[in-house]
């Protein structure tokens, strides 16, 4: 077996377990400490074989397995500092977390031509980025790489900090849009009375199905409207997918119950009646 295959399956655990917490704990901060703490036992398991079977496979591990896992414990790192730095102004808030952009697109300027590399998902120069060897410092800079440890490279651990800055652009984004939309929300007279990863089921069905837009609106975007309107919070609707991924039993479950209600809705409802009630 690929050496590699082993962490795709601890990823998904991961990601199962953090779902988990984020779904028993309403307190926002002590969710990510808690998350950030799995996150980091996870870490210390994803070692790079002492020899690799091939240069592919090296690759892959410090290129994408362990930064994967890398980029996970610098989110929840960074969210803790947002979350615990939140002012309680709404309008305070919303300015504090609009600045949080900006050390963002510095990192990424500072290696933007790694960026770039990464970005545009190209593989010329991973031989000298991403094997173990002291070449990969000297390449594609706009300035120095970090120095790299035992489990990645300096290159490894750039690219761990821009998925990372990916997902924490995603949150802020969401975020400063629930802030903005919170009086709408607060006078809004319809309410999800379901589970929330009912609604993240949902979410990924009408994507799925092409029932907005043709298809043409992306999950996040069909995550951000079933916000508004149901008064929710789907920040984590990707982890709330990865646990909805992994069920033991059927995976569709709201969507289950949603078909086996309408039929016997439909099988209770006079053929006279217009279903109404």
């Amino acid at each position: 077996m690929n050496y590699n295959e082993q962490f795709k399956e601890l990823f998904l655990q991961m990601k199962g377990e953090v779902a988990a917490i984020a779904s028993t704990s309403s307190n926002r901060l002590a969710t990510v400490q808690e998350s950030y703490l799995l996150v980091g036992k996870y870490c210390e398991l994803v070692k790079p074989a002492d020899e690799f079977d091939s240069i592919q496979e090296e690759v892959e591990f410090f290129k994408k397995v362990r930064p994967g896992f890398e980029a996970e414990l610098i989110y929840f790192g960074e969210l803790y500092f947002i979350l615990s730095s939140l002012p309680e102004r709404r309008r305070d808030a919303i300015r504090f977390l609009q600045k949080q952009y900006s050390p963002l697109q510095v990192y990424c300027q500072r290696y933007q031509l790694l960026y770039e590399y990464w970005c545009l998902g190209r593989s010329g120069f991973d031989m000298d980025l991403f094997v173990r060897s002291d070449r990969n410092r000297t390449l594609m800079l706009t300035s120095p790489l970090p120095i790299g440890d035992a489990f990645t490279t300096p290159a490894g651990k750039v690219v761990a900090r821009f998925r990372a800055y990916k997902e924490l652009h995603g949150y802020l984004g969401k975020e400063i849009s629930n802030l903005k939309n919170r009086k709408e929300k607060e006078s809004h007279s319809f309410k999800w009375t379901a589970t929330k990863a009912a609604l993240v089921e949902l979410a990924y069905a009408l994507k799925a199905s092409g029932a907005i837009n043709n298809g043409n609106l992306s999950i996040r975007e069909i995550a951000m409207h079933l916000e508004r309107a149901f008064q929710q919070d789907l920040s984590q609707f990707y982890r709330t997918f990865q646990e909805i991924r992994i069920r033991k039993n059927s995976r569709t479950t709201f969507l289950d119950r949603l078909k086996e209600k309408l039929e016997s809705w439909m099988d209770n409802t006079d053929l006279n009646s217009r279903g109404e009630g």
